[in-house]
């Protein structure tokens, strides 16, 4: 059932990039009697004529893991319905060139509201908006929300400032930085997030020496915030873990084609786009600062 839904939501959504296996529940015996073929037991599927992702060309990696990281934010962000289990050998590249997803056996639903405060959360956490950031992981079931928000705001407050995760620079995405607000604006800023990259954009070394030391940078934050952890009432989601484990999945695969590929940098445009569905331009001008920033190295 988990394989029909996806490929009844997230193929479309996906605009045919994305192929899932048929599902085949009967069959007719060369005798024309029909028999039973999937049952609670047994799943019988479309065979795929493959490889995996992960043992592709740099080349073809490349070209496809920006689908990957759209089909994944669109489970999340979008349907709610999330591929638990992406790991390199169900991730597939079939003979047409698609990204094709195998093995549904694990899979997560996420509430329309969790949807929506992920977002906004994605888009507070990429701006290091901490007040509205600690707003969306109560609302997530991080937090209780008796927490004490003073003291945990500031030292999340210290952290991020070492750490300086926040945007400075519009640049840093070769993307133009925001004028005034306006849907017209949006809509050539989203569409400058997907085309062609600008002389800003920073080279493959450059890139590469930027994702080592944010990986660097992370390792730090992760340490720091471990310890915040353990003094406040943090508790995550079942959900949550699974969502994570397919992203890391999934940049582990995009790095063999680009060392330099960044998930955080990948997935901020679909984010904001999204973002901007649910809660509109003026109110998107507002969380971004008024200034189209962007997550820096």
């Amino acid at each position: 059932r988990n394989q029909e839904r996806f490929s009844a939501e997230l193929v479309p959504a996906m605009k045919g990039a994305v192929r899932v296996p048929r599902v085949f529940w009967k069959a007719s015996s060369t005798e024309g009697t029909e028999c039973q073929c999937t049952t609670r037991k047994v799943l019988v599927t479309e065979w795929i004529e493959g490889q995996q992702l992960a043992k592709c060309s740099p080349q073809t990696i490349n070209r496809l893991v920006p689908t990957g990281v759209a089909c994944f934010l669109s489970q999340l962000l979008d349907l709610g319905f999330f591929h638990s289990d992406p790991h390199p050998g169900n991730i597939l590249v079939d003979s047409d060139g698609r990204l094709c997803l195998i093995d549904f056996g694990l899979c997560a639903e996420v509430s329309a509201p969790d949807t929506q405060t992920m977002t906004s959360a994605l888009v507070h956490l990429m701006h290091a908006d901490l007040p509205a950031l600690l707003d969306d992981a109560v609302a997530l079931g991080f937090l209780p929300d008796s927490v004490d928000r003073r003291a945990l705001l500031s030292d999340l407050s210290r952290i991020f400032e070492e750490s300086r995760l926040a945007v400075e620079n519009p640049l840093d995405l070769g993307l133009p930085a925001a004028p005034a607000p306006s849907p017209r604006f949006w809509g050539r800023w989203f569409r400058g997030a997907s085309g062609t990259p600008s002389a800003n954009e920073p080279t493959e070394a450059s890139g590469y020496r930027a994702t080592q030391r944010r990986r660097k940078q992370f390792k730090a934050v992760s340490r720091d915030l471990n310890s915040v952890f353990l003094e406040y009432p943090f508790q995550v989601p079942d959900y949550f873990a699974l969502v994570t484990r397919a992203l890391i999945v999934l940049e582990g695969i995009a790095v063999v084609g680009d060392p330099a590929f960044d998930i955080f940098r990948a997935a901020y445009p679909f984010a904001l786009k999204k973002a901007l569905t649910l809660f509109g331009p003026e109110v998107m001008y507002k969380v971004t600062g008024g200034s189209g920033r962007k997550l820096s190295g």
